[in-house]
């Protein structure tokens, strides 16, 4: 019975560790293979658990079965199966003292529980790292000159960002209006403010010269719920970082709720600024 109850053991380590290496990886494995590599590892280690051989062999079988035998396949994801390993390893160790001290039942629980909840903790924050450096590569330097005046920018290049001005099909931008509120044309300031939404042709207030500037848009946001907008073309937009590039007479369209802009950003990009 003890030695059923050790395979039992190993063979649900071995299967949470074989997950854990395939999300890091991204190595796409049939479940049904995970479950046989992890088996045949385990059994392995049941009946050699008192051998330095029989643990590098239930290593060996777990890497191979699982994905591969050949030698780029034990490099990769062997090091991040050995690291997970030695991390839940260690981590168990440290906390012997007290589930020795529980009944076979509970010892099991307890055990099975760590593993899961540790190695799906350090796989959310690895994802959520990767998230991070993925945006990171998006965030641009950006030069905008709009009503004869110049921004200096913290731009993102959202690729979920496809609007367009309808009658020309240029893209449209969206631009963080607290980035910018102090250093816009007082008269042009002040228009903005007093533009109703529920009145959206009325654009009396805007100075002349802005007029042939002005486009009004509907939008739909993430809630599918649609909203009615200004757009305004601008003269220039010059964009350094991931891509270098100058954008003319395209549109932004002026946000007040930027608490949600990727990496801080103060204008969010259309996804064709990266052509």
């Amino acid at each position: 019975m003890i030695g059923e109850l050790l395979v039992l053991y190993n063979t649900l380590f071995n299967y949470f560790l074989l997950k854990f290496t395939q999300e890091i990886t991204g190595l796409y494995v049939k479940r049904s293979r995970l479950i046989l590599s992890a088996f045949c590892s385990g059994l392995i280690a049941s009946i050699l658990h008192q051998s330095l051989l029989g643990a590098v062999l239930s290593f060996v079988i777990l890497i191979g079965v699982a994905f591969s035998f050949n030698i780029q396949t034990l490099l990769k994801q062997g090091t991040v199966l050995f690291l997970a390993t030695f991390f839940l390893g260690g981590l168990l160790t440290s906390l012997l003292p007290f589930l020795l001290k529980q009944s076979d039942f509970l010892f099991f629980i307890f055990c099975t529980s760590i593993a899961f909840i540790s190695l799906s903790a350090i796989h959310l924050k690895w994802r959520t790292m990767k998230q991070e450096k993925i945006q990171q590569s998006f965030v641009v330097d950006c030069e905008l000159q709009l009503l004869q005046n110049t921004y200096y920018l913290k731009g993102f290049i959202d690729t979920g960002n496809e609007a367009v001005e309808p009658m020309s099909q240029k893209p449209v931008h969206f631009l963080s209006y607290q980035a910018v509120s102090n250093n816009l044309p007082s008269e042009f300031h002040d228009a903005l403010l007093q533009w109703d939404e529920k009145d959206p042709y009325q654009l009396k207030m805007f100075p002349s010269t802005v007029y042939p500037k002005i486009r009004i848009l509907t939008l739909s946001t993430v809630q599918k719920e649609k909203s009615t907008v200004l757009a305004f073309r601008f003269d220039r937009l010059k964009i350094s970082g991931t891509t270098n590039k100058e954008i003319y007479d395209e549109y932004v369209v002026f946000t007040r709720n930027d608490a949600k802009y990727p990496q801080d950003a103060q204008l969010i990009l259309h996804v064709l600024a990266l052509s």
